[in-house]
């Protein structure tokens, strides 16, 4: 394979990873550039993670399923559990359409009363409830952007301030079904009543071997792929082979990694990461993400700490230190910040740092309010020059570099 091959062979599996669908209305390059390698990209990601790669005429989509679900992997248009319900009810009354199928608001909010289950561990649904029509015109907002669903005519403002009376929604509005619809929720071996407990879920693969031991071996290299590609940093765990196997095979991951996604591997004693060395990385969300203030706080922190005597952080963080530790910070350094975070009240700027950090793998915050720093933290710090106060009296602006 010649260095342009490569390079295109690579640019097709980042689309892949990047996008959720690469549709040929939308995508037509990407679309036709996916179809001319689908052959390698499907080998690479079934063997590698066990991730199936979706094929119609209209789209690819490759089947990212995380080795185990975390928080920051949600959908951030949905705010509680009602919406996450409610969108499944919503995808299952457009089963009953047809590509290119209309409904109305109207028709669908009364099809939802019977849709929802009863035993939803949520409180029960009612269009009399504000909190709930939001909740279905944010459903329909995130179906919209998807593509799941095209807004013909909408008016469900109306609906949002009125809800339903005698029957007839207070605002309307006309949707148009996609071919997508069908594909957003991922699909099982088997019927999901088949299924008695998560860990099923979490275990059900598509692709087998014939003996166990080779089934074992497979299923720890997807897993520890599907890590590595989904998650911010991979920490050594219960199970002492996933560290054993990912050293014995450091130079394939190491090849694999660079060679189809231009990431590096970095594998220290307890942790292991995939890294973009590149300034403009393909990912839509990295560490740091410019211009985000919290994550210039998060660089400072590690600067911060990294001064620190050992025995300051050789045990788990209670809540008093770290209140000390995040004012000394805010003392230090906090002129710099964007205003948001420098009027932001100190119980609000712990919330959201403590947040952002668990995201990425960079501390726990544990059951009794302590918090457990993580070695991810440290992999980056950030500082302002050491004239940085004067130049900030001069001119109100600063110089930050990581």
């Amino acid at each position: 394979m010649n260095m342009e091959e490569k390079e295109e062979l690579q640019q097709a599996a980042r689309i892949l990873m990047e996008n959720r669908w690469v549709t040929r209305r939308d995508m037509p390059e990407e679309y036709l550039s996916i179809r001319r390698l689908e052959r390698p990209l499907r080998q690479f990601f079934r063997d590698r993670c066990g991730w199936p790669l979706l094929v119609t005429a209209q789209f690819y989509k490759l089947e990212k399923i995380p080795a185990r679900p975390r928080g920051f992997m949600g959908l951030s248009a949905m705010q509680s559990q009602e919406d996450y319900v409610l969108l499944s009810c919503v995808l299952a009354f457009l089963e009953e359409y047809e590509t290119g199928g209309q409904f109305l608001l109207g028709d669908l909010a009364e099809a939802l009363l019977s849709y929802y289950p009863e035993d939803a561990f949520t409180k029960k649904l009612s269009w009399e409830d504000y909190g709930w029509r939001k909740s279905l015109i944010r459903v329909l907002k995130l179906l919209a952007e998807e593509g799941m669903i095209n807004i013909v005519d909408d008016e469900s403002e109306g609906f949002v301030s009125g809800g339903i009376k005698d029957g007839v929604a207070a605002g309307e509005a006309l949707y148009e079904v996609t071919a997508l619809s069908r594909y957003f929720l991922r699909n099982f071996p088997k019927e999901l009543q088949q299924y008695n407990r998560l860990a099923e879920l979490m275990e059900a693969e598509f692709f087998t071997e014939s003996t166990e031991e080779a089934q074992a071996a497979r299923l720890r290299r997807q897993r520890l792929y599907r890590e590595l590609l989904l998650s911010p940093v991979l920490y050594k765990g219960e199970d002492p082979l996933d560290f054993l196997y990912l050293r014995n095979r450091r130079e394939r991951i190491r090849n694999d990694l660079e060679d189809w996604l231009g990431l590096h591997y970095e594998l220290y004693q307890n942790a292991a990461l995939a890294v973009s060395h590149e300034q403009n990385a393909w990912f839509r969300d990295i560490f740091p993400v410019r211009f985000r203030g919290i994550h210039d706080i998060m660089l400072h922190l590690s600067h911060y700490l990294r001064q620190l005597p050992e025995e300051a952080l050789d045990h788990d963080l209670t809540a008093g230190e770290w209140k000390q530790h995040l004012q000394a910070l805010t003392e230090a350094v906090k002129s710099g910040w964007t205003k948001e975070y420098r009027e932001m009240s100190q119980k609000r700027l712990s919330e959201e740092l403590l947040a952002e950090m668990e995201d990425w793998g960079m501390a726990e915050v544990q059951e009794d309010g302590s918090i457990r720093l993580l070695s991810a933290i440290f992999r980056l710090e950030g500082a302002y020059p050491e004239d940085y106060g004067q130049k900030a009296e001069g001119s109100g602006k600063s110089e930050e570099k990581a």
